[in-house]
């Protein structure tokens, strides 16, 4: 059974027991990133949905703190015993990942159905 949810810059859909979370828009700047991520946290803190899919296909590039939020989005899912699995995302994402590298840190999946089936 799938539930969906919305907001501005996210779409949820809930698939059993994994979470889809969809980026509707391009990352916003620097300081608002932080709207972007805390409806997520409320879904892992609040409602205890600690397998998520976060879909980046909107997400052409990758602003720092959207990294810092990523990363602990990332410590959050498994602390509560779960995982993130990041898909769709873009060449210069997958470079910024790389770069960094923090491409080790996520489960990195080409598609939205890869990063569902990584669950089953």
């Amino acid at each position: 059974m799938s539930t969906t949810h919305g907001s501005h810059w996210l779409e949820r859909e809930d698939i059993g027991e994994v979470t889809v979370v969809r980026l509707k828009t391009e990352f916003p700047v620097e300081n608002t990133i932080g709207e972007v991520f805390e409806p997520i946290y409320t879904i892992v803190d609040s409602l205890g949905r600690n397998r998520l899919v976060l879909n980046l296909a909107a997400a052409k590039h990758l602003p720092s703190a959207a990294l810092g939020e990523l990363i602990m989005l990332n410590r959050k899912v498994q602390v509560g015993g779960g995982r993130l699995a990041l898909c769709h995302l873009s060449p210069f994402v997958e470079e910024v990942l790389g770069t960094t590298h923090l491409s080790d840190l996520f489960s990195i999946y080409p598609t939205e159905h890869d990063a569902l089936q990584s669950f089953a």
